[in-house]
């Protein structure tokens, strides 16, 4: 596949809408009022796209910017984000978008499409945060039959903060209607799980992420430059969830993050940031 059109989104940052993130991820402090936090950027940028216009799934209908790839579903599979300077409260920012990459992978038996969309938010020219995401499409009927992620013991490791979390279903309604996100995974339970073979309804990634990023900066006194994440297994609506955060014994600046889920202690997303 070529690289993709560009799309190109413009929007203010209004400050109104950050106290509403801070309620929804349950920051124990306060947000900076001149910058957006860490993960802010997803509650902007959201086109309202007309009913006629999305999908069965919620989605936008594929084929002008994401193809049809009829009898599959979509799922975000994890972000890179590089944050290169603040993106100031009520400041005008221009996103672009589009679709650079696409590998297409077998995983038993079933072909998967790995799409690296590039997010770049950019003020008077200049860049200020530099995203990828992975968009996997699975078949709509693709079951994944275990959890593959082989678990590393790293010894390198120190642990510095655990802290549970939970969102129920008023959270996941506050953030869909934050973010125009309709996609049905995150409210219609019928869909979620007769659909998309999920086991319940389905927390958002960038919530979690925005939730991680918010409790490292409470934590660590210093400016995040880069974050990346792989979201392994979904968490679901009103299940109890782990947040681990570890520093590298030999690298200050760099943190490994888990999430666990349930009794088991499963890993449901991991991911590793750089401090200044």
């Amino acid at each position: 596949m070529k690289e993709s059109k560009k799309k190109i989104t413009i929007e203010t940052i209004d400050k109104s809408k950050i106290s509403l993130l801070k309620d929804i991820i349950k920051s124990q402090k306060s947000l900076n009022v001149k910058k957006l936090p860490y993960g802010g950027h997803w509650i902007f940028f959201n086109e309202n796209i007309s009913i006629k216009e999305i999908g069965i799934d919620g989605h936008p209908k594929r084929g002008s910017f994401f193809p049809k790839l009829l009898g599959y579903k979509r799922m975000f599979a994890g972000s890179s984000l590089e944050f290169k300077k603040d993106i100031e409260l009520e400041s005008t920012i221009k996103k672009v978008s589009y679709i650079k990459e696409v590998v297409r992978k077998k995983n038993e038996g079933d072909s998967l499409y790995f799409f690296k969309l590039y997010n770049s938010y950019i003020e008077k020219k200049i860049e200020l945060l530099k995203e990828i995401q992975t968009i996997v499409f699975v078949k709509n009927n693709y079951k994944k039959k275990k959890n593959n992620y082989k678990k590393k013991v790293k010894s390198d490791l120190d642990l510095l903060y655990s802290k549970s979390f939970t969102y129920n279903n008023i959270d996941l309604f506050k953030y869909s209607s934050l973010t125009n996100n309709s996609h049905r995974i995150h409210y219609d339970l019928q869909y979620a799980r007769e659909v998309e073979g999920h086991k319940g309804l389905l927390v958002h990634g960038p919530l979690i992420a925005t939730t991680v990023l918010n409790e490292i900066n409470n934590l660590i006194k210093k400016k995040i430059t880069s974050f990346k994440f792989s979201i392994i297994t979904p968490i679901l609506v009103n299940e109890k969830f782990t947040l681990k955060i570890y520093r590298f014994k030999e690298l200050n600046k760099n943190f490994y993050i888990k999430i666990f889920t349930g009794q088991t202690k499963k890993i449901a997303f991991i991911a590793e940031a750089v401090l200044s």
